[in-house]
């Protein structure tokens, strides 16, 4: 089926616009909850695919319904009401749900006008500083970070013509590509072929394509995958924020360790701000880091689990989760020689204060007033 003739598929589903930030450290979700009317516990939906019972969110996030004003994009608008999920590890997710467009052609338009839009965007920041202004006293250190991550789902939960997922994707492999990149221009064979790598099914009747801007998915029931992708993004997100945090740290390492060399007496009270500064800023960005990472239970074999690992090598988390270790590991170090220097420095001056006692006493019983 070539794309002129693609233009006969008509689809139905919905399709979910995601961003993710981060809004502070850490979130007592218990103290958070009767702070919002709307406030429930969210588990990952287990449809039809079998999961273990560990399979799931610790501490399960908060879903909070945030009402608004509908926002246009291209020909379609938003629901008035978004969903946003908040983490205990300081991440607030907010989900936009818009019509799918009724031919499967049409989806690289509504996936290129969703890329980058800014009145979604700026939109979303707002209403998830509502949410943060309303359980304030239940996070701590709060912050609406700079950093965004978006990311667009296109559920298609139904199609005409009969034919399976597997087929469609066969004959249309050009359109998908150009919805899940969110171009409009004609994509080479060997982009196709790129954008097409993260496929996955679980049965003949249902299908998901992953890459880093976008997911289709061909299924009835996609809430399962639909949780497993949040996450991922979520991951994403924090993995960003704790590479901009360490850069700050590393970034400024020449002068900290300059300043503390030029130290001449004792070491002053300063240095110990700096160095408390870099601990606490490593301690952070580790609590954080195995936060993320212990949220939810993605490990075994099981078609979750491995549509996580898939998701997770198209947006490249474990590219970034190299990036924080590495960094990670270079604070330590920097902390380790500013440790190093101050108490070099200690040694240094008392040193000299024993050799000036010694000095006294030898020339103590010579002085005229000695006695």
């Amino acid at each position: 089926m070539s794309e002129a003739t693609a233009s006969s598929v008509a689809i139905g589903g919905y399709t979910l616009a995601l961003f993710a930030f981060d809004i502070g450290f850490q979130i007592d979700l218990d103290a958070a909850t009767p702070l919002v009317q709307t406030a429930t516990r969210q588990r990952v939906l287990r449809a039809r695919r079998p999961a273990p019972a560990w399979f799931d969110y610790s501490p399960p996030p908060l879903r909070v319904v945030v009402d608004g004003g509908p926002v246009a994009v291209g020909d379609v608008t938003t629901e008035a009401a978004a969903e946003v999920l908040i983490y205990d590890f300081g991440a607030a997710l907010l989900t936009y749900r818009l019509p799918l467009p009724g031919r499967l052609d049409q989806l690289a338009g509504l996936s290129s006008e969703l890329y980058e839009h800014a009145a979604l965007e700026s939109d979303a920041r707002e209403r998830v500083r509502r949410v943060m202004d309303a359980i304030r006293p239940a996070i701590e250190r709060p912050h609406l970070a700079d950093a965004v991550e978006d990311y667009a789902v296109f559920a298609v939960t139904e199609w005409t013509g009969g034919a399976s997922p597997h087929d469609l994707l066969e004959s249309n492999r050009a359109v998908l590509a150009r919805a899940i990149e969110a171009e409009q221009i004609t994509l080479s064979d060997e982009q196709v072929q790129r954008s097409m790598l993260g496929l996955m099914s679980y049965s003949t009747v249902d299908l998901v394509v992953i890459d880093w801007n976008a997911a289709v998915l061909f299924d009835a029931e996609p809430d399962d995958v639909i949780s497993v992708l949040q996450h991922a993004n979520i991951e994403l997100l924090e993995l960003r924020v704790l590479d901009l945090e360490l850069d700050a740290i590393l970034d400024h390492a020449d002068e900290t360790l300059a300043t503390l060399a030029r130290t001449r007496l004792w070491p002053s009270f300063a240095s110990g701000r700096m160095l408390s500064r870099v601990a606490s800023a490593q301690t952070d960005a580790a609590v954080m880091f195995e936060g993320v990472h212990n949220a939810i239970k993605l490990l075994g074999n099981q078609y979750l689990a491995r549509l996580y690992h898939l998701a997770a090598a198209r947006l490249d988390l474990g590219a970034w989760q190299a990036s924080v270790q590495r960094k990670l590991e270079a604070t330590e170090s920097l902390y380790q020689k500013m440790s190093d220097a101050t108490s070099t420095k200690r040694l240094e001056v008392l040193e000299w204060v024993i050799i000036v006692l010694i000095a006294v006493s030898i020339l103590l019983p010579f002085t005229p007033a000695y006695g």
